[in-house]
């Protein structure tokens, strides 16, 4: 007998990953709104979570997008450094977990996802909804500026 996944079935099966996302895209204080956001809208819309091929990489689409959504509307001009979700940061790296903070949107997920969750540049590429030459385009950026503000 196959058992039917509902919407919430779908949910808990990707939450953790989006909460992780999440919190090294905004902090850990605004990750759980975020990701709240982009599932209900997601459930609002026909089918909702179960309606999609696969769930994961779209609602991870959605929260970039949100993320760059949020940030176009309301710079932030005091924004507080927190620790990635699950990455244990040493003290030694607190520098470099603030100059990763301060990246775009994009290279700081592009950075999370291959770093972090060793992702490869394919994959990242599909979560985040655009090619791999983007992502390593990114990546490339990403390692340039860091090495420019490191060696300082």
């Amino acid at each position: 007998m196959v058992m039917e996944m509902n919407d919430a079935d779908v949910y808990v099966e990707v939450r953790i990953d989006l909460m992780r996302y999440a919190t090294a895209l905004v902090g850990l204080s605004d990750a759980a709104d975020l990701v709240s956001a982009v599932v209900t809208r997601t459930l609002e819309q026909p089918g909702g979570l179960t309606g999609l091929d696969d769930p994961k990489p779209y609602l991870m689409k959605g929260i970039l997008n949100e993320v760059r959504m949020r940030h176009r509307s309301k710079m932030r001009s005091n924004r507080a450094l927190v620790a990635l979700a699950a990455a244990p940061v040493q003290p030694q790296h607190d520098e470099v977990l603030e100059l990763v903070m301060d990246l775009p949107a994009r290279q700081r997920a592009a950075v999370f996802l291959a770093y972090y969750e060793m992702y490869t540049p394919t994959e990242i590429a599909e979560l985040m909804g655009c090619r791999a030459g983007t992502v390593r385009r990114y990546l490339h950026l990403a390692r340039r500026k860091l090495r420019e503000v490191l060696d300082e």
